[in-house]
C-alpha cells in the first residue's frame, strides 16, 4: 500500500521549480557555421596557408633526375641550370673546326720552336741536297741526294780533293744565272796555284795529277790560271760534260756554301763521299794513290 505524505502549510512559497530557468545549452558545433562566424579575410587566408605548405612540403629528393632534354643535357634552373646551354655551345664549337686544329699556346710554341730550329740547322750547320746534272759523273748520278755541311769551313779553308756546292759567282749571274743557283764541283787547286790542263791531264804547279775518280781524260787544253787570294780553282768529275773554272775561271771563296759529306740516296750506293784533304805541304805523288771513299 502505497503512502502519501503531505507537507504542511508555510507562510512562504516555494519557488517552483518550473520557474527555474535551466542555463542555456551550448551551442552544436556547425562546421559551415563556424567558417561562416571567422571574418573573411581569415576563411581565405586558410587556403593560401595550406597551397604554400604543400609547395614547400615537396622538396626535390636526392634520387630524383633533372630533367633532361632532347639532347640529353642538363636543363636544370638557377644554380644547376647553366649546365645543359654549355653542352650545347661545346658541341657546336667542336663541330667546327677538326679536333688537330685546336692547339693550345704550348702547342703553337713548340711548333715555332721547331720550325727556327730546323731553319737554323739549314742555314748554318748542314742541309739536303739533289743532283740534278752529269756533271760530277761517276762520283754523283742524277737523282742523288747527298747531305753537305757547313761548320767546317767555319775553322778551316776549302782543299783540294773537297767537293763542294756554291752560289753562283757574279761571272755566271752576268750570263743569266741568280744568286740562288746552286752548283757542285770539287775543288783541284787553292789560292797561289798555278792550273793548266795539256794532253788530258791536270797539271797544278808544273806537276800533273792522276785522277782516278774523273769519268774520262778533258779532252781539250787550257792555259795556265793562277788562282788568286780567297778563291779555289772548282772541276766536275765528268770532265768533258761540266761547266766549271777552266770555262768561268776561280771562284770566289765567300760563294762556297758547304762541302758535301755524304750521300743517303739511292739506298744501294749510301755512303760517305770525303776523301783525304790534300794541302800545300802534300807531295805530288802522294796523290796518285787517292780513290774516291764509296
Amino acid at each position: 500500500m502505497s503512502s502519501v505524505r503531505f507537507f504542511p502549510a508555510t507562510s512562504q512559497t516555494p519557488a517552483a521549480a518550473c520557474l527555474l530557468k535551466p542555463s542555456p545549452k551550448p551551442p552544436l558545433h556547425n562546421p559551415i557555421s563556424a567558417t561562416a562566424a571567422f571574418p573573411r579575410s581569415n576563411a581565405r587566408s586558410v587556403p593560401h596557408l595550406r597551397l604554400r605548405r604543400r609547395v614547400r612540403s615537396a622538396p626535390r629528393t636526392p634520387t630524383e633526375a633533372p630533367p633532361v632534354g632532347p639532347d640529353g643535357g642538363g636543363g636544370g634552373g638557377g644554380e644547376d641550370g647553366g649546365g645543359g646551354g654549355d653542352g650545347d655551345e661545346e658541341g657546336e664549337n667542336k663541330g667546327l673546326l677538326p679536333e688537330w686544329l685546336n692547339v693550345t699556346t704550348e702547342d703553337a710554341k713548340t711548333v715555332i720552336a721547331a720550325i727556327a730550329i730546323s731553319l737554323a740547322f739549314r742555314s748554318f750547320v748542314a742541309e739536303p741536297r739533289f743532283i740534278p746534272s752529269l756533271s760530277m759523273f761517276p762520283t754523283y748520278d742524277v737523282g742523288d741526294r747527298i747531305v753537305a755541311e757547313k761548320v767546317t769551313y767555319y775553322f778551316r779553308k776549302p782543299c783540294v780533293n773537297d767537293i763542294i756546292i756554291f752560289k753562283s759567282p757574279p761571272v755566271l749571274q752576268e750570263v743569266g744565272y741568280t744568286d740562288n743557283d746552286v752548283f757542285i764541283k770539287r775543288v783541284v787547286a787553292r789560292a797561289g796555284d798555278i792550273v793548266e790542263v795539256h794532253k788530258g791531264k791536270l797539271v797544278v804547279n808544273g806537276e800533273a795529277r792522276n785522277e782516278e775518280f774523273i769519268l774520262e781524260p778533258p779532252s781539250y787544253d787550257m792555259n795556265p790560271v793562277q788562282v788568286p787570294e780567297n778563291a779555289v780553282f772548282v772541276m766536275g768529275d765528268n770532265r768533258n760534260n761540266s761547266y766549271d773554272s777552266h770555262v768561268w775561271g776561280p771562284l770566289p771563296a765567300k760563294n762556297i756554301l758547304g762541302r758535301s759529306i755524304f750521300r743517303y740516296w739511292p739506298p744501294g750506293r749510301i755512303g760517305s763521299t770525303t776523301i783525304d784533304c790534300v794541302g800545300p805541304e802534300t807531295k805530288p805523288d802522294s796523290l796518285i794513290d787517292v780513290k774516291l771513299t764509296k
